[in-house]
């Protein structure tokens, strides 16, 4: 059957022309929406246009989405809203000021927010705590009282009952002994107690939970070990905060009352007032703030009656502002500093869980502080608290840092810039720095921009042995680069601080700055100022080499300004940008330079600067040498990309030459990358394109010379990659640009060398870490390889054939899937490019080259062995139709009815459809159709002879009638 198989002489032009199907233009754009149609007329004037996307989403049509019309508002009451009316009659905003104590308060009162959005971004002090813990530790031994909450012992009954109470309260402390624990005997110590008053306040022991809470307050009067101070606050005020939940608690308990009707016990609501208070809860409340009245020494008075503040709202319905201030007066008494520093951030602390807008008694404990921090350094008092620990300065101030930090951040959450200037005009009597930093590092960056030339006045004149200077330039950096000062002060500040910055003589404080600041003339300058920034960084840390030892700041520094800029050319050129580059390191080198590249590629413009392409050149060679066997597949993707992308970037212009010696140097640069090896071999292949084009087609002595250098250049670098696939697809690329070139030789040993590498091809490859048959892939390259070969004049020597026969070697002596049929599909490819081949004139070929159609017209040794191939090539598919019609197995079925319709559709797309060719279609067709074929893809192949028309008469009756024999079937 397969000798009776002759192609179909075919007019490829023909058919071509037969394809095409008549254009007219379009009298309207058919995107064109209605209201431009000639019907839409007066109507679309008087009727709004429907919108079905805001249909879909129930919006007015006429109305602006984000105005919706107040006649639908649900909440709307006539011509009142009902929230704001209830504001007018609301106690917890009574008189515009304060809410009541420990009331939950509405969204109206955060400006109509909620309390979560009016926190917005304030860090609350539970995340503090454990820094602080963490931070504020000691090796020293800390005190405590030998007969802290000692055994209660059975004592006789007095007739003072109010007295007897006192006594409980508070025991003689004249013959006090002390012992000695160390950090974690005490933290245990602190834990037992917090524990105790748990357990004494279940087993109703009232008394008792209020002497430990009295005796752990006390404790907050102690500063001997002064470097635990912080720690110890956090943990008593722990115990105090417990303390206080539970006395509110139990109030609130004793406030239930019971439905008459049914004994229903009936809880104060959420929101309750004052009169909801039953009388034996409001005396209960009373006598709790009695008894802490009643305690003698003031630290712990004042520390029990904070703890218990919320509990003022069962006696009184009146504003939180005459508590808190009352408090704040009374805590002047405390005549330590520390001492008084903290207990004035708890007062903060407890003020903001009740009444978070009233600030004027947190400015006035912030005018305490100031007061008594002045009025101790005029009696130069202050400079002798710690020499009295053993302590710096430095160390002395920072103990103040968490009561300041937590006293400044409330002030200043949601203030306006009038509060900043108030706290700057107290400030201004001071020069400590640790205070101003606080200062700087609370309030708005647009506040502290606004006054940034009188803030660089107030840190030179700070005194840098409470705090380094270097820091609080840092600190106000941050906040120049979070805004912007005033435009015609943004160089003035940043003149006014690099005169004291660039005179900074240690290396890591001079770069801590400066690596803050180098936001600051990229986001409000020009590139001069950062050149110059550049040159100052440059001239300090090159000085005995102290870049050695501030290689992370400088990376810093690095990526920052890379990812500032979209062109990376001007930073390139800047006099000192390329000398810092080489002062990195190790591993900081690798990142600094792949942070580089990556960022000097992000733009596809042209690179033809050879300084910049010198340099990014060491850059990718740089990058490319940190690759080793350990390197992840991920980070090697980025870089290969990465220079891919440079390589892309590099233009020479005209000089091709220089162009190609480049690419050469690049392949013996970045030798372990395959990817960018592939991308070598395509820049080389277009740079011979470039040049035919350059030449109009026809090569001189000279250009061909150069291309055919081009060609050598691919066909020298393909070999030395691994991937099999990629290898394939360039010398099939490599070949098409020679032949474009007419280098014929060239071309021809392209493709000779891609088919030799066929043997190679594994069987299996992994794909998205699946591992995959290589079938597939390999029936897709066969093809596109046959019809490259449908062009390539036949060898002199070795004949017209030469290439193909070893093509069909190859293809033979795979080994194919034994699930699979792809070796019978690349058999009826190669039936399909022969067929091709045997026109008198070919389908398409190279300009300049005479086909195998020119070359071997007429011959009829080539029309015999191209006819013998038809044959060999038909018998191994059809032999591999019989394997699978003798299998019975459902997996053959399917593979039988593939490559049955395959076979049918070659047949008549190719051969001349005589007879016995008909009737071959005709049993092949019924074998694809027995093992279940899609009744489409049958009905297709009859649709296809019925519409045949660029045939012989003859042929294109035959066709019609075996369409319809096929129909029928």
């Amino acid at each position: 059957m397969a000798s009776a198989w002759r192609p179909r002489v075919r007019d490829f032009e023909a058919e071509v022309a037969a394809c095409e199907r008549s254009s007219a233009e379009a009298a309207e754009h058919p995107l064109t929406g209605a209201e431009n149609s000639p019907e839409a007329g007066a109507d679309a004037a008087s009727a709004p246009t429907p919108d079905p996307v805001r249909d879909a989403l129930g919006l007015d049509a006429q109305a602006p989405p984000s105005r919706p019309s107040r006649d639908h508002d649900p909440l709307s009451g006539g011509d009142a809203d009902p929230l704001s009316a209830m504001d007018q009659d609301d106690p917890l905003l009574g008189g515009g000021s304060v809410a009541r104590p420990g009331a939950k308060l509405p969204s109206s009162y955060f400006k109509g927010m909620s309390r979560e959005e009016w926190e917005g971004d304030f860090e609350p002090w539970a995340q503090k705590k454990s820094r602080i813990l963490q931070k504020y530790t000691t090796n020293e031994r800390i005190g405590i009282s030998v007969n802290f909450m000692k055994d209660e012992t059975v004592k006789p009954v007095a007739v003072d009952k109010t007295q007897e109470r006192l006594d409980e309260l508070e025991d003689d402390e004249s013959a006090e002994k002390m012992m000695q624990l160390s950090q974690k005997e005490y933290l245990d110590k602190i834990e037992g107690l917090h524990t105790e008053l748990l357990d004494a306040w279940n087993q109703n022991q009232r008394v008792k939970a209020l002497k430990i809470v009295i005796q752990c307050s006390k404790l907050l009067g102690d500063t001997e070990v002064v470097k635990f101070y912080p720690s110890k606050f956090v943990l008593i005020t722990e115990i105090l905060d417990t303390f206080g939940k539970l006395v509110f608690d139990r109030l609130k308990g004793r406030s239930v009352t019971y439905d008459s009707l049914n004994s229903v016990p009936v809880h104060l609501p959420e929101n309750f007032r004052s009169e909801d208070v039953t009388p034996l809860a409001r005396e209960t409340c009373r006598n709790w703030f009695f008894k802490v009245a009643s305690v003698r020494e003031l630290v712990p008075r004042l520390y029990v009656e904070m703890a218990l503040i919320s509990s003022y709202r069962f006696l009184s319905d009146s504003g939180y502002a005459v508590i808190v201030t009352r408090i704040s007066q009374m805590l002047r008494g405390i005549g330590d500093p520390l001492v008084a520093a903290y207990a004035r951030a708890y007062l903060a602390r407890k003020g903001r869980e009740n009444c978070p807008l009233v600030k004027d008694y947190l400015l006035g404990c912030f005018k305490d502080y100031v007061d008594t921090e002045r009025s101790l350094k005029n009696d130069n008092r202050f400079h002798t608290l710690p020499k009295a620990h053993n302590m710096e300065m430095s160390e002395y101030v920072d103990l103040y840092s968490p009561a300041l930090e937590w006293l400044l951040q409330c002030i200043s959450h949601r203030a306006e810039e009038p509060v900043l200037r108030t706290v700057i005009e107290r400030y201004e009597t001071l020069s400590n720095a640790l205070l101003l930093n606080h200062i700087l590092s609370s309030f708005e960056p647009d506040f502290i921009c606004a006054n940034a030339l009188s803030l660089t006045s107030l840190i030179r004149e700070a005194d840098a042995s409470m705090f380094p200077t270097y820091k609080l330039y840092a600190t106000l950096g941050m906040n120049l680069v979070l805004s912007s000062p005033r435009p015609d002060e943004k160089l003035a500040v940043l003149n006014d601080v690099w005169k004291v910055v660039s005179k900074l003589e240690d290396p890591v404080e001079y770069i801590t700055v400066a690596e803050v600041f180098i936001d600051y003339p990229l986001k409000h300058c020009t590139s001069k100022e950062v050149s110059i920034l550049l040159t100052d960084i440059h001239k300090h840390v090159d000085k005995d080499h102290a870049y050695e030892n501030v290689q992370l700041q400088l990376q810093s520094i690095f990526t920052k300004i890379c990812y500032h800029y979209k062109d990376l050319q001007p930073v390139l050129e800047m006099p000192k940008f390329l000398p810092l580059l080489d002062r990195f390191m190790g591993e900081t080198q690798v990142e600094v330079n792949r942070v580089v590249l990556k960022c000097f590629t992000r733009n596809p413009e042209p690179t033809t600067d050879p300084v910049i392409i010198s340099a990014m050149f060491e850059v990718g060679k740089t990058v490319h040498d940190s690759i080793n066997a350990l390197s992840f597949d991920d980070d090697i993707r980025q870089i290969s990309e990465s220079i891919s992308f440079f390589l892309r970037k590099v233009d020479y212009d005209m000089d091709f030459e220089k162009q190609l010696n480049f690419y050469v140097d690049c392949r013996r640069a970045f030798a372990n990358l395959d990817s960018v090896k592939g991308m070598l071999v395509t820049c080389a292949a277009n740079l011979a394109m470039r040049t035919l084009g350059v030449v109009n087609g026809t090569h001189t002595k000279k250009t061909a010379a150069f291309v055919r250098a081009c060609i050598a250049y691919c066909f020298i670098t393909i070999p030395s990659m691994d991937d099999t696939f990629a290898r394939l697809k360039l010398y099939l690329l490599g070949g098409q640009v020679a032949l474009m070139n007419h280098c014929i030789p060239q071309g021809e040993a392209m493709f000779k060398a891609a088919i030799q590498l066929l043997n190679e091809v594994p069987t299996t490859q992994e794909v998205d870490k699946q591992v995959q048959s290589t079938d597939s892939a390999l029936l897709q390259y066969m093809s596109s390889l046959a019809s490259q070969l449908v062009c390539l004049p036949g060898h002199p020597e070795h004949g017209a054939f030469y290439l193909i026969n070893g093509l069909i070697q190859v293809v033979k002596k795979h080994q194919w899937d034994k699930g699979s049929v792809s070796q019978a599909m690349v058999h009826l490819r190669l039936v399909a490019m022969l067929s091709a081949m045997a026109q008198q004139k070919l389908p398409y070929s190279y300009p300049g080259i005479d086909g195998n159609d020119v070359l071997y017209a007429g011959d009829p040794d080539y029309e015999d062995e191209l006819h013998g191939l038809l044959a060999d090539l038909l018998g191994c598919a059809m032999q591999a139709l019989t394997e699978l019609k003798e299998n019975t197995d459902a997996s053959a079925k399917r593979l039988q009815a593939q490559l049955a319709l395959e076979v049918v559709q070659t047949t008549i797309s190719f051969s001349d459809l005589n007879e016995e060719t008909a009737r071959l279609v005709c049993s092949v067709y019924d074998l694809a159709r027995d093992a279940g074929a899609k009744r489409n893809a049958l009905e297709s192949v009859s649709q296809y002879l019925s519409r045949t028309q660029v045939m012989p008469d003859e042929v294109q009756e035959r066709a019609r009638g075996l369409s319809r024999q096929l129909r029928a079937r």
